[in-house]
């Protein structure tokens, strides 16, 4: 039963990390607006990847050596080969050719990447100069993503913000964390993926606690406390989002499943601390993403007193409670089922239901069946907002958007997987559009 299951989890598994040009499927190409067949490296990049070598400022890395470093690396000016950017090609993609995207032609990306290492300081002021009158949008790559592809991924997101019709400026700043090499001796194989994913959950785990000495001091003060701070996590990402969230209490013990049944709300039973970083983001989308949809769930007692053990991720326990305190709006982005690639993590997340499934449902099924809408918990206001008709699909709680991406989460390149919708047009559009309502 067990090799059943890890042949599931494995077949699932693959096409998440791999594309029909032997690229990861997270990174989708799907720019949309002509240009320069070139990809532009990162102005900007925020890392938690133990360097290759460390000399004199210049922090090299690539898509072999992706170690975990405890401690964020702040770089600015990556260069693939000592180049701003890569010769690279348009690539219709597609039934009917309705996408674009670029491919490399230089080389295969094997080749080492650099940066030059500035203090956070120096960091968060070239920032704000680069970023004028744009809002800051962090992107948080998923699961097995390597050096060439996170650059890629940024490229396109950046591409795609830019080429939307929404009348917003948008400065899209990659996260990278060190994911596994997927590739053996003897090339990628099944069991590579399943060997690798335990070890990115382990390394995502870093990365999160590392990106809370980032956002702790991005913004509460100095040059960066007129720009809105925005963060999307694709896939495995939202782990490393959810860990940040928990790092931001892990100092406190006082805030428990206790005060909130005391009946005070998130915000008021939240630690002191953490109150004063209200609305600290403007937006945080989680796209399919793979951590458990209990996230969203109020913690659950049993007749005893007792925690229920089904429920050990629930939104206290798994940061996602600190996540909404910091954050004006939360948006879910789901495919209601049809990513594939969630069903292999299902497989190997020993039978839990995955919020990019289907977004907060409290099914307790494996396959994450409909069931009972997840309690959302209410941060301050109890109104409820929607975007267009109300249905259970995309009704919000509070100040929780659910948004289901289905009518698009399978066009282009590796679309029949369904995972790699993250910088489509219309998740992008999606983005924009709240990063907008303010204005």
């Amino acid at each position: 039963m067990l090799l059943i299951l890890l042949a599931s989890a494995a077949i699932h598994l693959r096409p998440l990390t791999a594309s029909a040009h032997g690229r990861h499927a997270c990174v989708r190409l799907l720019s949309t607006a002509p240009g320069a067949p070139s990809i532009a490296c990162p102005k900007f990049l925020v890392t938690t990847v133990a360097p290759k070598s460390n000399a004199d400022g210049k922090f090299v890395f690539n898509s072999k050596d992706k170690e975990s470093s405890d401690l964020p690396v702040f770089l600015v000016d990556v260069k693939y080969k000592d180049k701003a950017s890569i010769p690279a090609e348009w690539t219709d993609k597609g039934k009917d050719k309705e996408w674009k995207g670029k491919t490399w032609t230089e080389d295969k990306g094997e080749g080492d990447f650099s940066g030059t290492v500035v203090t956070q300081d120096k960091f968060t002021a070239l920032l704000a100069k680069e970023a004028e009158d744009k809002e800051l949008l962090f992107f948080i790559h998923g699961f097995s993503v390597q050096a060439q592809d996170m650059v890629t991924s940024t490229d396109n997101m950046q591409t795609n913000c830019n080429a939307s019709a929404e009348p917003k400026k948008v400065l899209v700043v990659p996260v990278d964390w060190a994911c596994t090499n997927p590739e053996g001796l003897i090339g990628e194989t099944p069991l590579n993926k399943i060997e690798t994913y335990y070890p990115d959950q382990n390394s995502s785990e870093i990365a999160g606690k590392a990106l809370w000495k980032l956002f702790s001091s991005l913004k509460k003060e100095g040059p960066n406390s007129q720009h809105t701070l925005n963060v999307i996590a694709h896939s495995m990402g939202n782990r490393v989002l959810r860990c940040m969230g928990q790092e931001a209490v892990k100092d406190d013990n006082f805030w428990t499943e206790k005060c909130l049944m005391q009946g005070k709300s998130l915000l008021k039973a939240a630690p002191e601390d953490l109150q004063g970083n209200e609305n600290f983001f403007e937006n945080i989308f989680f796209v399919s993403a793979d951590i458990p949809e209990s996230v969203f769930d109020e913690p659950k007692e049993k007749p005893g007193g007792s925690l229920d053990e089904e429920q050990a991720e629930h939104a206290l326990q798994s940061g996602v409670a600190a996540l909404a305190v910091m954050t004006k709006r939360m948006h879910v982005l789901h495919a209601n089922g049809g990513d594939l690639a969630l069903v292999g993590s299902i497989v190997s997340n020993n039978g839990k239901a995955r919020l990019g499934s289907r977004g907060p449902w409290s099914s307790e099924l494996l396959v994450a069946e409909k069931g009972k809408s997840a309690k959302v918990w209410d941060k301050i206001a109890p109104l409820l907002e929607y975007d267009g008709i109300a249905t259970p699909d995309n009704e919000n709680n509070g100040n929780v958007h659910v948004q289901d991406c289905s009518a698009w989460n399978t066009k282009g390149a590796a679309g029949k997987i369904g995972h790699s919708y993250q910088y489509d047009p219309e998740s992008v559009a999606y983005y924009l559009k709240h990063m907008t309502k303010d204005m």
